[in-house]
């Protein structure tokens, strides 16, 4: 019997790595991708630490019995722009309504911070993804075929206008 989800909104040491252990593990999994994309997730949580600030950024941590399910992240670029990253459920929360909770929490903040746009890239094969983007609201600003992970992939960049 699955645990009650509870969402926090900060990070715990080792969170980061485990994050990191999860998208290398589900997206290999689910899409092949090689260990250039556990690279890439290693270099964009570093990046984050580097710049990381509390004003503008915020995690959204879903914990089941003390592990972590699911997450997604605001990282505030300026004063009017987001990018939503690391949105992840794990296999077995999916369809729970989860990932609809951790997203209206991250839109949430976005409104919160006057945030007039929120951006995100993802790619073509994640297309439930992308459906929820776009019944979201979110438009397609740019297609770019890319070479990465052990793929071709297309690279897409959704934009969503924010209206407070």
């Amino acid at each position: 019997m699955k645990q009650a989800v509870k969402i926090r909104e900060y990070l715990k040491p080792g969170d980061l790595g485990y994050l990191i252990y999860l998208h290398a593990k589900l997206y290999y999994d689910e899409c092949q991708y090689d260990l250039e994309f556990e690279g890439y997730v290693c270099k964009t949580f570093h990046e984050f630490v580097e710049r990381h600030s509390e004003a503008l950024d915020r995690f959204f941590i879903a914990e089941s019995d003390g592990k972590i399910v699911g997450n997604v992240a605001i990282l505030g670029h300026s004063a009017e722009e987001a990018q939503l990253r690391w949105f992840l459920i794990a296999p077995s929360f999916r369809g729970t309504g989860l990932g609809r909770k951790l997203f209206e929490h991250a839109m949430r903040f976005c409104r919160e911070k006057g945030f007039k746009n929120v951006w995100l890239l993802t790619t073509s094969d994640q297309k439930k993804a992308s459906s929820m983007y776009e019944r979201e609201g979110f438009k397609v600003v740019s297609e770019t075929p890319v070479d990465m992970w052990g793929r071709t992939l297309t690279e897409k960049k959704y934009v969503l206008t924010l209206t407070h």
